[in-house]
């Protein structure tokens, strides 16, 4: 997908309501012009030569990423601060008393006890006036950026397999291969056709296919980040036996409406000095404990230039024992250009 293309995509996701999944997932996939290979390039360690052999494709979460920028959620914190600081400057107790009673009677069956109210308002406009509130609250709000990145699961792919700059950073520098993905060829796929995918969460929820859309105007996650940040706080209530703050933050969390998508926008962008990548990625957008994989047979693999005899033996051995029906040379032709040539 051009430059183009992949805006009408990211325009279409942001336009997704998320009320009806199905019809949303159409709409999206219509805006998808999918290539006829997807590459993904590879080092050779004992970990990505036993995935080859098993063809194991492990997804991992973003906070492993190498780029500290990648699935970063853009938060504005000043606003945040400026909406903290305002509540402090412009109530006093008895304001703050009438809007959290109203509040907390609209969110909850009962209503609060009057004195209870009046003990959390003091509290409230104690830790306010409290010096260390601010940097405590921003710090927490930061902090959540890492809790989102451990619940996004992805794996990347390039549209081309002769990317100069991925073969240096991602294959070890040309020592490296680089695994062909045939879209057009289903046979190869395995998930979803074993006995034991019944009982897989990756086969259950899915891992759809997505483009990454560049640019350097960022995503404002701070509504899913606020939405993130109640949930953690109805969990730790959960944990310390306190019903009452658990209804509070299931109510509030339910003002939040659906999040749906929210994930794919934050995982979907990167900043635009990447864009020669031509990345895709699939995502697993459920919360699930690792090792998360698909088992997909590569149509092909392309060794690196600079692999070594005794690394370039192996890969070929490991591929041939895995299925893979074409493994291919590389070298740089008249024209200067990075090519490969099939040599099984």
């Amino acid at each position: 997908m051009d430059t183009e293309q992949r805006k009408v995509f990211w325009n279409t996701l942001l336009s997704l309501d998320g009320k009806d999944i199905e019809a949303d997932q159409k709409r999206l996939q219509e805006k998808i012009l999918f290539p006829q290979y997807l590459y993904r390039y590879r080092p050779v360690n004992i970990r990505s030569l036993e995935a080859l052999r098993t063809n194991k494709l492990y997804l991992s979460t973003a906070n492993y990423y190498d780029d500290p920028f990648d699935t970063f959620i853009n938060i504005n914190i000043s606003d945040l601060e400026r909406v903290y600081r305002t509540q402090t400057e412009n109530f006093d107790d008895e304001q703050v008393f009438a809007e959290m009673k109203s509040f907390f009677s609209s969110i909850m069956s009962s209503t609060f006890d009057d004195e209870t109210l009046k003990k959390m308002v003091h509290d409230y406009n104690s830790s306010l006036s409290n010096p260390a509130f601010y940097p405590t609250v921003l710090n927490y709000f930061r902090h959540i950026r890492n809790e989102i990145k451990k619940d996004i699961w992805s794996a990347c792919f390039s549209e081309n397999g002769f990317n100069e700059a991925l073969w240096l950073k991602y294959a070890q520098q040309h020592k490296g291969f680089v695994l062909q993905y045939d879209m057009g060829n289903d046979n190869l796929l395995l998930c979803g056709k074993q006995e034991k995918c019944e009982q897989c969460g990756v086969n259950r929820w899915g891992t759809p296919l997505y483009p990454v859309y560049y640019s350097d105007k960022q995503y404002d996650g701070t509504r899913f980040a606020q939405y993130i940040t109640y949930c953690k706080m109805f969990a730790e209530s959960q944990i310390n036996g306190n019903e009452q703050w658990q209804s509070i933050f299931s109510n509030v969390i339910a003002t939040f409406g659906n999040v749906n998508w929210e994930r794919e926008r934050i995982t979907l962008i990167k900043k635009e000095c990447h864009q020669y990548d031509e990345e895709w990625r699939i995502i697993l957008n459920c919360r699930m404990n690792g090792p998360v994989m698909r088992e997909w047979i590569p149509s092909a693999v392309i060794l690196g230039l600079n692999m070594g005899d005794a690394e370039r033996n192996l890969t070929i051995s490991i591929a041939k024992e895995a299925g893979v029906k074409s493994i291919y040379d590389s070298y740089i032709d008249d024209k200067g250009m990075l090519n490969a040539m099939q040599i099984v």
